[in-house]
């Protein structure tokens, strides 16, 4: 690939990825992020062995193992009777099955890993307060426009900017996001300050009808995330309306008391929209491409969006260094590699949704199944995504 730099909008978990991956191949690039300075909204994020293999590929092993916490389980729980359901074995298991660990992480942790991983690199440019609007290109080359009116010209151009991606606009404006009808609320909170119930080393997963909670702990230990994840539908494009949590606590009502009274105990609770974009055909035109959520938003039932632009990155910047400035079949390449796993990780996590949320007679086979299966196999059916 030549010389001039790869332009990428986002500076996110997916686009600091994907610099990082580029920059290890001596491939230079441009990082624009529209806010003044980078930082990650949202909380914490689940890393399953799949991203995990592909940071440590990148140097970030000892970092991760300081700033992330590896839970020995995943704890499964019916959160209207507060009831044990079943237990996924992680730690040493999970390493010696996938050559990796299940790790949790605040999302600002992992940025700024990736942030300080990225400095060292002169091949790199981060920019802030860069928000893109448009783009031009001809045979040689592609340019990318700023609000504030300057440009930059690279060799390529990734729409790492999410799910409401610009990039993916100025190029395929029909595909765009669908309301997914559920609403994620998060909290983070320190661990000296949590509810007990929310304190353990575990993943605990409480499964409710037509709602879940998941909490664990991040920062080292330090701080406890919890997500809530209950039927919604979105009101803008926003992602972190301030909605008082008492709607919260109603949306939880079948749920325990107790888990329920250790909910309403954590002050801070913004709501998440939760949209949806299928994989589309056309993740790319001429010299620009998506990544992430831009091309592929899938719902958090499988804790894989940030693992999704993890793989991307990898694979998107694999390809770019091996071709010869033939972008059009890298991204032909990079679209057959990608495309349908994508598509697999989100059909499945719209059924986990199902089983997730199940209600009444459903929630009654779900809990019994889930009782009288090994524990052994409920980590190995993940084997297809865990191993990929």
């Amino acid at each position: 690939m030549a010389t001039s730099p790869i332009l990428i909008v986002g500076g996110g978990i997916g686009g600091l990825t994907l610099a990082l991956e580029l920059a290890k191949r001596n491939i230079a690039c441009q990082v624009f992020e529209q806010a003044a300075e980078f930082s990650e909204v949202g909380a914490g994020l689940q890393l399953s062995p799949n991203a995990v293999r592909r940071l440590e590929a990148l140097g970030l092993g000892t970092v991760l193992s300081i700033a992330a916490c590896a839970p020995p389980k995943i704890m499964i729980g019916d959160a209207v009777s507060k009831q044990p359901l079943n237990e996924i074995h992680l730690g040493q298991n999970a390493q010696e099955r996938y050559k990796a660990p299940y790790m949790v992480i605040a999302r600002l942790d992992l940025q700024s890993i990736l942030l300080d991983a990225l400095e060292p690199y002169e091949c790199v440019e981060l920019l802030c307060n860069k928000k893109f609007i448009t783009y031009s290109q001809n045979a040689h080359h592609i340019t990318a426009e700023m609000t504030d009116g300057s440009s930059y010209q690279g060799q390529l151009l990734i729409g790492a900017d999410g799910v409401w991606s610009r990039v993916r606009h100025m190029f395929a404006p029909e595909q765009k996001p669908k309301q997914s009808g559920f609403m994620a609320w998060r909290a983070l909170v320190e661990a000296s300050d949590a509810p007990s119930l929310f304190t353990s080393a575990n993943v605990h997963a409480w499964l409710g009808p037509n709602s879940h909670l998941v909490h664990y702990r991040v920062c080292g230990g330090d701080k406890i995330n919890l997500v809530a994840v209950t039927k919604g539908k979105a009101l803008d494009k926003t992602w972190s309306d301030d909605t008082p949590k008492e709607a919260l606590y109603e949306e939880l009502r079948p749920f325990d008391g107790q888990l329920r009274q250790a909910v309403m105990e954590v002050p801070n609770w913004t709501a998440w929209p939760l949209m949806i974009l299928n994989p589309f055909n056309n993740w790319s035109k001429g010299r620009a491409v998506l990544l992430g959520d831009a091309a592929h938003a899938i719902v958090p039932f499988l804790a894989q969006g940030a693992a999704m632009a993890t793989e991307d990155a990898a694979c998107l910047a694999a390809l770019i260094s091996d071709s010869k400035d033939e972008h059009t079949s890298v991204f032909e390449s990079y679209k057959a590699k990608r495309f349908r796993r994508c598509q697999r990780v989100l059909s499945k996590s719209i059924y986990q949704a199902q089983i997730y949320h199940a209600a009444g007679r459903l929630a009654k086979i779900r809990n019994g199944g889930l009782k009288m299966l090994p524990s052994s196999l409920l980590l190995r059916q993940y084997d297809w995504l865990y191993k990929g």
